[in-house]
């Protein structure tokens, strides 16, 4: 199988023959460029300032303790908080790791499969539903760069809102990780506690001095991972089912397995190492799954050229006159 001959427009409404073999009718002629007035001051103005809005909350979220997680009481000695604790450098997967592997993989496939397309439209020039070139500021951006540039900053920003979502809620809730009473070491004997008849206590009677563990510790549902995991391995899948050809049938299941296979290992890791709850790992991919789909299909069009997916109905076909 060729893997160029897999990719194939969006629009569906190309010849793809050898340009040779190909009558000079069927030929189309190039879009020119057209003029856009709004498309660098949208960008500079509205969805840059929201990427990088997301990012700097994000980074009060994740590296300072300007928010504390909601504090949620637990019951004496439970078995289900008290797993072993891994520490974070001892991951089998760590978060840093998972935001590279989930921002550098979708997007490196985004831009490989762009690519391949804007050369195969290049050369045959027989597209004449392809996405055409703008003009803005001075400069053209042909359909590579625009579908590149949408498709790789949606993900980005998809990235974000999953993080922002996930610290969120994991901050309201406060839910403790299975390691929690391992780093908390709680004071039993402390005033007004009292262990009788399996009580469930509500003071913070932690004791343990790594408080960057105890913190983490009652952040655990949704898990982090699945949500990032989850988000990414459904947004690039949905971009293999629109972009690549039903010509070939085993690459786009193989490419759509390989991410998905790659996010539940990320959950799965989380399981195994104690380091979140089933439900917190399921949860997680729910919501991570949710977004991904959404900005897919609302904010991308689910992949299609632009001027398609602004004008998705088409005029009825003039009815014919009986005879």
């Amino acid at each position: 199988m060729d893997l160029v001959n897999s990719i194939e427009p969006l629009d569906r409404g190309c010849d793809w023959s050898h340009p040779k073999m190909t009558s000079p009718k069927n030929k189309a002629k190039k879009k020119p460029p057209k003029d856009s007035m709004t498309l660098l001051p949208c960008f500079y103005f509205v969805e840059l300032p929201i990427v990088l809005s997301s990012l700097v909350s994000l980074y009060f979220l994740e590296l300072t303790d300007v928010l504390s997680p909601a504090m949620v009481g637990f019951r004496c000695h439970d078995r289900d908080l008290s797993m072993p604790y891994v520490e974070t450098g001892d991951e089998l997967i760590p978060l840093l790791m998972l935001l590279s592997l989930a921002f550098a993989g979708p997007a490196a496939s985004i831009m490989m499969g762009e690519g391949l397309m804007y050369c195969m439209q290049s050369k045959l020039k027989t597209c004449p539903k392809s996405e055409s070139s703008i003009n803005a500021g001075g400069c053209s951006f042909n359909s590579f760069l625009r579908r590149t540039v949408r498709f790789v900053g949606v993900h980005v920003f998809g990235l974000l809102a999953t993080a922002l979502v996930t610290d969120v809620i994991q901050l309201a809730t406060g839910y403790h990780t299975p390691f929690f009473l391992t780093v908390c070491q709680p004071n039993y004997t402390a005033p007004g506690v009292s262990c009788d008849n399996n009580a469930y206590i509500t003071q913070d009677i932690c004791m343990g001095k790594d408080q960057y563990a105890i913190m983490s510790a009652r952040k655990t549902f949704p898990s982090q991972h699945a949500t990032l995991s989850g988000f990414a391995a459904v947004y690039i899948s949905m971009y293999f089912n629109a972009s690549i050809s039903t010509t070939t049938k085993l690459l786009k299941p193989l490419l759509v397995f390989a991410f998905c296979m790659a996010a539940g290992l990320a959950g799965l890791t989380q399981i195994t190492q104690h380091r979140s709850h089933p439900i917190d790992v399921y949860v997680g991919y729910l919501i991570g799954a949710g977004i991904g789909v959404y900005l897919a299909v609302y904010a991308v069009g689910n992949f299609k050229a632009s001027e398609d997916a602004q004008s998705p109905y088409r005029a009825p076909a003039p009815a014919q006159k009986d005879t």
